[in-house]
C-alpha cells in the first residue's frame, strides 16, 4: 500500500492515539471516582470502536474506488511484524478460551470488565497501531499537558480540594484526606494510578535523555509531578516497576558504544548483586524488604505482598485443572476457590475477602486464557524487547517506548490488567512495534 493510501489511516490512528492519551486520562462523569469504571469503560468503548469505524469506512471507500489491489494487501502481510502475529494468535486463544468457557460472562467480563470484547478492542487498536501510527513530537508534548493536569489534580486533592467534585463527599465528616488513601485523580485506585506512572515516568526521562531539541526540557516538569505523585501515593508495585525498570533501561538507551554498554549492564548486574547480599545478611525493617529477606532464607508467608503470594499459590493450584485454554477471560470471581477466610486474633472468621484476578498480569492470563495465550502473550513482548535493546541505540522514539513497556511489565509482576489503564499499555506497546518496524522498513528502501 502506498503512503498516499495510508494517509488517511495515519490520521485517524494519530487522533485515536492523542485521545487516548489526553482526553481519556483525564475523562469522568457527573458520579466522579464513585463510577470512574463504568465512566473509564463508556468512554474507551467509544473512542475505539469511533476508531475502529473509521478505519473500515476508509478500507470499503479504497475498495470500492479499487485504490487497493491484492498484491498491495499480501505485501502489507508479509511486512507484517513478529509481535503482531503473536497478539493475533494471542487474540485467537482468548477466543477459544471464551469458546469452551462454561460461564456466559467472558463476552463482556465479570467484575474487571476484561472480558473477550474488550480483550478484542485491545488487540485489534494494538494490531492497526502498530501498521499506521507515525510519531511526532507535538504528541509527546500533549500527553505531556495532560499528564501535569492529572497530577495536579492528584496534588490539589493531597491538600483536601475536592477538584470537580471527583470524590463523594456526604455530609460534613467526609473529607478528601478520607479517600486519598485508596483513590485518587481521574483514575481512581492508587494501584492503577501507580501502573499509569510507570508508564508515564520513563517516557519523561528517557525523551529528556535522548531528544535533541531544546523543547525536551520543559518535560522536568510533568517528570517531578508524577515522581512527586507516585512518592506520595506509596505504592509497592509501582515503585518496584519503575526503579528496577529504569535500572534495566539506562544500559539499553543510553546513546554510547558497544563497549560502554557493556561496562552499565555489569555495573547495574553488580548492583543488583549487592542489593540481595544486602538484603539476605541484614534484616531490613522496611515491611517489603523485610519479606524479600524472609523469602531468600525459604520463609514465606501468605500474607506477604499484602496476600498476593496467597492468590499466586491459590492460582498455580487451580490452574493444571484448565491448563490449557484457561476458565475464560474475567471469570475468576466465579471460581470456587477465589475467597479467603481472614480471621481475627482469637481465631474466629472476621470477614470472607473474594478475588477476582490474580494481582499477577501473567498468572492471570495463564488461568483466565491458558498456557497458549500466555505463551503467545509473552513472545510477543520478548521478540520486542530484543529488537528494543539492539535497535534502541539508534532509535530514540523506539528508545522512549521500551523503557514506558518494560516498567510497565515490572510492575504487571504485581499488578492488575484494569480497562482503566490497560489502554495506555496496548498504545504504547504498539508504538514500540510500530517505530522498530518503521526503522527496518526505512533500512531496507
Amino acid at each position: 500500500m502506498s503512503e498516499q493510501l495510508k494517509k488517511p489511516y495515519r490520521i485517524v490512528t494519530t487522533v485515536y492515539v492523542t485521545l487516548i492519551f489526553s482526553f481519556f486520562l483525564l475523562f469522568f462523569d457527573k458520579n466522579g471516582l464513585a463510577a470512574i469504571s463504568t465512566a473509564k469503560l463508556r468512554c474507551y468503548y467509544a473512542l475505539t470502536l469511533a476508531y475502529f469505524a473509521s478505519v473500515i469506512f476508509l478500507a470499503l471507500y479504497q475498495c470500492v474506488r479499487r485504490r487497493v489491489t491484492w498484491s498491495a494487501c499480501r505485501s502489507e502481510l508479509k511486512s507484517t511484524p513478529a509481535a503482531a502475529w503473536l497478539i493475533t494468535l494471542y487474540l485467537l486463544f482468548t477466543l477459544v478460551s471464551s469458546l469452551l468457557s462454561d460461564f456466559d460472562t467472558v463476552w463482556v467480563g465479570g467484575g474487571r470488565r476484561e472480558g473477550m470484547l474488550t480483550i478484542s478492542l485491545y488487540c485489534i487498536s494494538f494490531l492497526l497501531i502498530c501498521r499506521f501510527y507515525r510519531p511526532r513530537l507535538w504528541h509527546l508534548y500533549l500527553f505531556a499537558a495532560a499528564t501535569t493536569a492529572f497530577c495536579m489534580i492528584c496534588i490539589l486533592q493531597m491538600r483536601n480540594v475536592n477538584v470537580f467534585g471527583l470524590y463523594p463527599l456526604i455530609g460534613a465528616k467526609n473529607s478528601c484526606a478520607d479517600f486519598i488513601g485508596a483513590f485518587i485523580g481521574t483514575i481512581g485506585n492508587i494501584d492503577f494510578t501507580a501502573s499509569f506512572l510507570c508508564i508515564a515516568i520513563p517516557i519523561f526521562w528517557c525523551s529528556i535523555l535522548r531528544l535533541k531539541n531544546k523543547q525536551r526540557f520543559f518535560l522536568a516538569i510533568p517528570l517531578l509531578l508524577c515522581l512527586n505523585v507516585l512518592v506520595k501515593i506509596n505504592v509497592s508495585a509501582g515503585c518496584f516497576g519503575l526503579i528496577v525498570g529504569t535500572l534495566l533501561t539506562v544500559p539499553a538507551v543510553l546513546p554510547c558504544g558497544r563497549k560502554a554498554r557493556i561496562s552499565v549492564w555489569i555495573a547495574v548486574g553488580a548492583l543488583f548483586l549487592a542489593a540481595l547480599i544486602l538484603v539476605y545478611f541484614i534484616p531490613i525493617r522496611q515491611t517489603e524488604l523485610k519479606q524479600l529477606h524472609n523469602i531468600l532464607h525459604g520463609k514465606i508467608k501468605d500474607s506477604y505482598g499484602t496476600g498476593r503470594v496467597y492468590i499466586w499459590r491459590r492460582t498455580l493450584q487451580a490452574v493444571p485443572s484448565h491448563l490449557w485454554f484457561g476458565t475464560g477471560p474475567d471469570t475468576m470471581s466465579l471460581a470456587d476457590f477465589a475467597r479467603q477466610d481472614v480471621l481475627d486474633a482469637s481465631g474466629n472468621l472476621k470477614y470472607v475477602r473474594l478475588y477476582d484476578a490474580a494481582h499477577n498480569e501473567y498468572l492471570n492470563i495463564l488461568f483466565h486464557q491458558g498456557i497458549f495465550a500466555l505463551l503467545a502473550y509473552l513472545s510477543a513482548l520478548g521478540v520486542t524487547f530484543v529488537g528494543w535493546i539492539r535497535k534502541s541505540k539508534d532509535n530514540a522514539p523506539a528508545a522512549i517506548a521500551g523503557a514506558a513497556v518494560l516498567c510497565y511489565c515490572l510492575q504487571a509482576f504485581f499488578g492488575i490488567s484494569q480497562l482503566i489503564t490497560s489502554p495506555f499499555f496496548w498504545c504504547t506497546f504498539a508504538i514500540l512495534v510500530n517505530v522498530l518496524q518503521a526503522k527496518k522498513e526505512a533500512r531496507e528502501n
